[in-house]
């Protein structure tokens, strides 16, 4: 029997100088895979609240999440972070700064190269400040609710949406948490910084189409939010 995301992993290895957008291995959604992390738990005071943000993403689960059996990808930067299942959320220490947000959806988990991708469903830029916390809630079918004196200051893009924090903590305990976690997100100024950097030394890297990973943990340290 043919394989065919290997098969579609090879082919897009091929295409060497273009920005490829894929999520192959990481794109099932929770029909196929449901999230197995520990339930929500607050990270509390232990994330370094003097120097970064902190950024909670999840989804509720929906009879529509629950069902899908490919999940959207949420990009950071270009840079694919994660893909959000259907009850599931993770979180995110973040520089100071701007940052471009992007959700696309796939086939099989391909979702296009360069500019041309088969559907960007989110676009929204975010500024975070040092010491606060965000909320970005993710539903196709379900907006937010909101009171009609915070309803001003929402910010978000179709089914992507910052909420307030007694909505979101209404939601995430219903949500697990996703494998891919805990990482330190910078703004995109600091990126092209790191970049320049590297390239002066002599060590720059092509980033190709993956996801950080969290090599050297257990699953079960993975999932532990602390």
């Amino acid at each position: 029997m043919i394989r065919i995301l290997p098969i579609l992993a090879v082919l897009l290895s091929m295409l060497s100088g273009c920005t490829i957008h894929q999520s192959i291995g990481d794109n099932l959604g929770s029909a196929a895979a449901k999230p197995k992390g520990q339930d929500f738990v607050e990270v509390g005071p232990r994330w370094n609240h003097q120097e970064t943000a902190l950024l909670y993403v999840y989804r509720p689960a929906t009879q529509w999440s629950m069902d899908e059996f490919e999940s959207p990808s949420f990009n950071v930067n270009d840079k694919r972070v994660f893909n959000i299942k259907g009850g599931s959320y993770t979180w995110y220490e973040m520089k100071p700064g701007s940052y471009d947000v992007v959700m696309r959806r796939g086939l099989m988990g391909f979702e296009g190269i360069n500019d041309l991708v088969i559907k960007t469903i989110a676009e929204l830029s975010l500024d975070v400040e040092v010491g606060q916390t965000y909320y970005l809630r993710y539903s196709e079918i379900e907006p937010p609710e909101v009171t009609p004196q915070k309803q001003a200051t929402l910010i978000g893009d179709g089914p992507l949406q910052l909420v307030d924090k007694d909505l979101a903590l209404a939601e995430l305990k219903n949500t697990k948490m996703l494998h891919k976690s805990r990482g330190l997100l910078k703004p995109r100024d600091a990126i092209e910084d790191d970049e320049l950097e590297r390239v002066f030394e002599g060590n720059i890297e092509r980033s190709g189409t993956n996801a950080p990973t969290t090599k050297g943990q257990t699953t079960e340290e993975e999932w532990w939010p602390f």
